[in-house]
């Protein structure tokens, strides 16, 4: 997501005004995506609160504000210690209540199982999904390892 203004004109040329039919256009990968230290997708970012909000939530909030984004995909990334993935500070208190996100959170690829096996907060597939459920993410995405049976 470069901007929030490219954004919303991306989200408004793609997604369909009928999410019945269509395409529903992704903002990905919520949140701080780009400041994983040593540059690895899924490593921890530091970011005081403001500057996670005024640079890092700003392109999703007016995406979301403007353009009716209808689906936010997480980020492999820890913010502070909180991995994306299972953090209901991040996917549920910011993004739903305080940025005003209704649509459907989906995972990035192995991200609910990187809880348990890169982040270390689950110790189990089913204690890594509930965690990602609990925090807001919807659909595990692209196949059901944890959200599955048992």
């Amino acid at each position: 997501m470069l901007n929030g203004i490219i954004g919303t004109a991306y989200v408004q040329g793609l997604q369909s005004d009928d999410l019945r039919h269509g395409v529903a256009a992704t903002g990905k990968h919520f949140l701080g995506y780009a400041m994983s230290e040593g540059g690895r997708n899924w490593g921890s970012v530091q970011l005081g609160p403001r500057e996670l909000r005024e640079v890092y939530a700003e392109p999703f909030a007016a995406v979301i504000r403007n353009a009716g984004l209808a689906t936010i995909m997480n980020s492999y990334a820890s913010v502070d210690g909180l991995p994306c993935a299972g953090a209901p500070a991040i996917l549920t208190a910011l993004l739903r209540e305080e940025l005003g996100f209704s649509g459907t959170v989906v995972a990035d690829y192995a991200s609910v199982v990187m809880l348990m096996e890169y982040h270390h907060v689950a110790a189990t597939r089913g204690e890594a999904a509930r965690l990602a459920l609990t925090a807001g993410l919807d659909m595990e995405l692209p196949a059901t390892d944890c959200y599955g049976a048992p």
